[in-house]
């Protein structure tokens, strides 16, 4: 039987609950879906996160002639150019809130010629038990391990439902040691405002706290993460051991997003100085006044770390992890 036969004979038996299918119970994001873009500065869709993907995936050799899995598509940044450019025979779309599945339906026409049959259905990460064994040639993922309370088990379970030569690929997931340094420069601002005779309103200072709280909280692995939303931090080398483990073998790009691996192929890094005042601004909220004296106040600091990386890529503060699975 063809891996496509396998697929949809297991997906005929899968229940259905409001036209999509059914692996887990909805639940809703923690916070308003509708907004996820304009938050985030987001312009879904983004054709070129799924095409660099797919380059990944020539690049590494994955065998793509069996389905791919998407876990988490949020509002669909990254599904639509994968269902452009996945070359395999369908496509499983999922996400645990039924108001993203609706979000990204709506980047989909019934006249898109694409090479992949569509599915939509409900699956929270934690229950990447229930799928079949040997049934994925890709499993791929945008901005979601962070918010899946077992990671580690998450991915023998993905490494389980991989086919031989198949594919486990990761983008835009935060690295311990970069959000460990946003955290440590975030700490120095109230000093170097004072140094300058600058005032830190009070509504700066609770941001500040609120970020190097966090950074924290996604550092320490002795407490209950459950009810939070984003948990952890990850730690590259651990993530290799971990697949290494299970079949897997990871080859790790820090500071690179999916976009990049497809033409033009520009560089969306411009250095960690950049990206945390970005990050101040469009991750925090953080008003223009106060970033802009950021951007002023610490231009050295910010500027020795970005000389210490001028040749290479560096801090890891974010990345693109491309796990394989032996053939």
């Amino acid at each position: 039987m063809t891996p496509s036969a396998n697929f949809s004979q297991w997906i005929d038996q899968v229940p259905k609950w409001r036209g999509w299918l059914q692996l887990s119970p909805a639940r809703a994001y923690m916070h308003d879906e509708e907004e996820y873009d304009h938050f985030h500065g987001n312009a879904a869709p983004d054709p070129s996160e799924g095409e660099g993907l797919c380059a990944l995936l020539a690049k590494h050799a994955v065998d793509t002639t069996g389905p791919a899995l998407e876990i988490g598509c949020g509002s669909g940044f990254l599904t639509f150019g994968l269902a452009r450019h996945y070359p395999g025979p369908d496509l499983l779309i999922t996400d645990p809130s039924a108001t993203f599945l609706k979000l990204t339906q709506t980047h989909f026409s019934e006249t898109d010629a694409f090479p992949a049959r569509r599915h939509y259905a409900v699956l929270n990460a934690d229950d990447v038990g229930r799928l079949p064994g040997g049934m994925f040639s890709l499993i791929a993922m945008r901005s979601t391990l962070h918010h899946i309370l077992r990671y580690e088990e998450f991915i023998v379970e993905c490494a389980r439902s991989l086919r031989p030569a198949g594919a486990l690929v990761m983008g835009a997931e935060p690295c311990e040691s970069g959000y460990q340094l946003m955290g440590t420069v975030a700490k120095s601002i109230p000093a170097a405002f004072k140094a300058a005779g600058v005032d830190l309103k009070p509504a700066w200072a609770a941001k500040l706290d609120e970020l190097t709280e966090a950074v924290k909280f996604y550092c320490l692995r002795d407490l209950e993460k459950f009810a939070a939303e984003d948990k952890h931090l990850f730690n590259p080398r651990e993530l290799a051991e971990l697949g290494r483990r299970v079949g897997l073998q990871l080859h790790f790009y820090p500071t690179a997003a999916f976009r990049e691996f497809a033409p033009p192929f520009h560089r969306g890094f411009h250095g960690f100085g950049h990206f945390f005042l970005i990050y101040l601004e469009f991750c925090m909220g953080c008003e223009k006044e106060f970033v802009e004296l950021v951007r002023v106040h610490l231009r050295e600091l910010l500027s020795y770390v970005d000389d210490c990386y001028r040749s290479h890529p560096g801090p890891e503060i974010t990345g693109v992890f491309v796990f394989t699975k032996g053939g």
